[in-house]
């Protein structure tokens, strides 16, 4: 069946159920021309926005399935409110679809949607849903909350921080590139890549053990880096020996005769988390939550960020993923 032989209130019927998974803020949820919810007090608000383009950002049949889309146009959001440290709470998502797309898509879509939110424990509070004569654009805006005063911000990293990641970085944009190659295998980076998992516990931690700056990696390592550098008015020293990139991509890199470190440093969709801190503070936190590594130090300098590499140190590009 076709979502124009339902129609809006019938497509409507079809996915408003199951939307609340933390209810107790919530006044009005989905049903009226607006949603109303309760903010916690001493905590300040977040919000954040993404949209994902059919045939742009994913590629039905080749890069995922309808499932994975409603998933990951979550997950990139609630990847932004991790980056400052938050609590995600809520969701509202606005929808084009083309006449002829199949309802039994729709549902596989909101069903990623609703499986994520219910994992992470965010609402679902309303949308909107227009016509697309092209193809289907997915538009999410989360929302979270943080401690007054205590937001992580780009603009925090001091001289004599250690720069580090968290778990392995480039697994996303090598998965892509499995699967464009169409490729057999590789499912740990094609997973990477249709599921990315926010890191929203280990920002939490971060605010607890005094990060001083923070991005999540979305468009790469190369131009996350470079953010914080410019925004912190720093130099960010890296070294490449000390990357964390897994076994798999680096048998795929092999395999493709592409360098590993195109796909860590202008692969994007990582979503997984770059930061600064004291190496103390680090210690600290790596005895609570062992998946982080030290791939670089802060200096006092220009804004810019430097990439160590066989005894050679090279100005790293804000090189990666761009919209335009």
């Amino acid at each position: 069946m076709k979502i124009s032989e339902i129609g809006e209130f019938g497509f409507i019927d079809e996915i408003k159920d199951n939307t609340l998974f933390n209810p107790d803020p919530v006044v009005i949820g989905i049903g009226d021309d607006g949603a109303l919810y309760k903010t916690t007090q001493g905590m300040e608000q977040i919000a954040v926005i993404d949209t994902m383009v059919e045939n742009s950002h994913f590629i039905i049949g080749r890069t995922g399935e309808w499932y994975d889309v409603g998933y990951k146009a979550v997950a990139s959001n609630l990847s932004d409110i991790a980056a400052m440290g938050g609590i995600p709470t809520h969701i509202v998502l606005s929808t084009a679809f083309r006449p002829d797309m199949d309802v039994d898509d729709v549902i596989a879509l909101y069903k990623g949607i609703k499986d994520i939110c219910r994992t992470y424990k965010v609402n679902i509070l309303g949308g909107d849903t227009v016509t697309s004569q092209e193809g289907a654009v997915i538009t999410v805006a989360a929302f979270g909350e943080i401690e007054a005063g205590k937001a992580l911000l780009r603009s925090g990293a001091q001289a004599g921080d250690v720069v580090a990641v968290s778990h392995t970085i480039g697994n996303s944009g090598a998965g892509l590139d499995v699967m464009l190659h169409g490729a057999d295998g590789y499912d740990e980076l094609k997973k990477a890549h249709r599921f990315p998992e926010p890191q929203i516990a280990l920002g939490r931690l971060l605010v607890k053990h005094h990060c001083h700056s923070l991005n999540d990696i979305s468009d790469g390592l190369a131009s996350e880096a470079n953010e914080i550098a410019k925004a912190s008015g720093v130099r960010l020293v890296l070294q490449y020996e000390d990357l964390p990139i897994s076994e798999e991509l680096q048998r795929w890199a092999a395999a493709s005769g592409t360098q590993a470190g195109k796909f860590v440093f202008t692969g994007g969709e990582d979503y997984e988390l770059v930061f600064t801190m004291s190496s103390a503070d680090f210690a600290q936190l790596q005895a609570e939550f062992p998946a982080v590594t030290t791939i670089g130090t802060v200096e006092a300098g220009p804004a810019e960020v430097v990439l160590c590499q066989g005894g050679k140190r090279e100005l790293l590009p804000a090189a990666g993923w761009t919209h335009f």
